[in-house]
């Protein structure tokens, strides 16, 4: 029979299988008017969202002539993005627009809710994997035509409505936990820097105090190799990009990194793709980063590297090119008010109460989120 492995109990009727393209309809209205129309963008953690960039402004003064309208609760659908769940409605009541290169469509009903789950859901992802297009070294794609000829199974509007309820309530619980660790973030922020006010300092440079890391991989002896992540540090390459490796098949070049190690991508430091080796699992990095360490506290170092006064003095340290760059070389001419080792383990104990209880309030965050997939994947069919 169509019908869920879980379902609530007053519901017996089989799901009705239905081409995509039955209950959606594309739009294709397009402006100019950006004043009008504010420019909103698309991306898989934040769906539809307002864009603020000035380069972006800077660009669009140039060519506004390709830009599509969203009306309210109509759907944006990036055919780049799609197989990663960049679909997403327009919450923000009013009348938007959107880069021309995305897709825009609204559903025949109102029951939206039950829509944003169903189109990011695991069932839909399968869906998405067979029918991408592009290998898995370029950018894979489902195009729209595609996703209009979708067969899929649909309950009633009356069980559509009792999914979304019920799924509403798992997600306020969830935005409610990511709330909690987006304040208690923004406390540890707020700590770190009057801590690192508060004591006395000296100033110094990297350079006194930074050790370059050259330990190569001459041997083959380690083959586990590692990204840095700005979000989570370092991080298994493949899950890095997608379930791919990209690692050479030579990694003699590549370097050794043990726990208590700093590596950072000199291209992205900008962004925050520093991080220290904290487990004991030895692996490797690509020669392009930059490894170091030190005699100084770790922890301590590591919360320095993400304050504002390190961000200050990268500014004129950076190099151009398609990417800013910062070398270790340059890396090491930055100033830096360093307290003594004693109040540097001070302040790296402060703080590490506040990462282990932001580590902990994430766990509970994930439990949430797997909950959820779990139930989608047993609700939906």
């Amino acid at each position: 029979m169509n019908v869920p492995k879980l379902r609530f109990k007053e519901f017996t009727d089989e799901w009705e299988k239905q081409k995509i393209d039955f209950f959606v309809k594309e739009s294709k209205t397009k402006t100019g008017n950006l004043d009008k129309y504010p420019l909103w963008s698309l991306t898989i953690e934040n769906g539809v969202t307002q864009k603020t960039e000035r380069y972006e402004r800077s660009y669009l003064v140039k060519k506004t002539d390709n830009y599509k309208v969203v009306d309210p609760n109509y759907y944006v659908y990036n055919p780049m993005n799609a197989h990663l769940g960049a679909i997403a409605r327009n919450k923000s009541h009013k009348t938007i627009s959107v880069s021309g290169y995305y897709d825009i469509f609204k559903i025949n009903n109102n029951n939206y809710y039950f829509f944003d789950n169903y189109f990011v859901s695991p069932v839909m992802f399968k869906h998405y994997k067979l029918i991408s297009t592009g290998s898995l070294l370029e950018k894979q794609r489902v195009h729209f035509s595609q996703f209009k000829d979708l067969k899929v199974y649909l309950p009633s509007n009356d069980e559509q409505k009792k999914i979304s309820d019920f799924l509403s309530l798992l997600d306020k619980k969830i935005e409610l936990q990511t709330k909690k660790i987006e304040d208690l973030k923004l406390y540890k922020l707020s700590l770190r820097e009057n801590l690192f006010n508060i004591f006395e300092k000296e100033e110094n440079t990297l350079s006194n105090i930074l050790v370059k890391w050259n330990r190569r991989n001459r041997d083959n002896e380690y083959s586990y190799v590692e990204s840095v992540s700005n979000k989570f540090g370092f991080i298994a390459q493949h899950e890095q990009f997608d379930d791919r490796n990209i690692a050479s098949s030579n990694t003699d070049n590549y370097y050794i990194i043990e726990k208590g190690v700093f590596a950072y991508n000199p291209s992205r430091l900008n962004i925050g793709s520093l991080a220290l080796k904290k487990d004991d699992r030895t692996s490797l990095v690509s020669p392009l980063y930059e490894c170091f360490t030190t005699n100084q506290n770790k922890d301590f170092l590591l919360e320095w590297f993400q304050s504002k006064e390190f961000k200050r003095g990268t500014f004129s340290k950076f190099e151009g090119g398609v990417r800013n760059t910062l070398n270790f070389t340059n890396l090491s001419t930055i100033k830096i008010s360093l307290p003594n080792i004693d109040s540097q383990n001070r302040i790296a104990n402060i703080l590490n109460k506040y990462n282990k209880l932001i580590e902990l309030e994430n766990k509970k965050l994930y439990l949430l989120q797997d909950l959820k997939k779990g139930l989608m994947q047993n609700m939906l069919i």
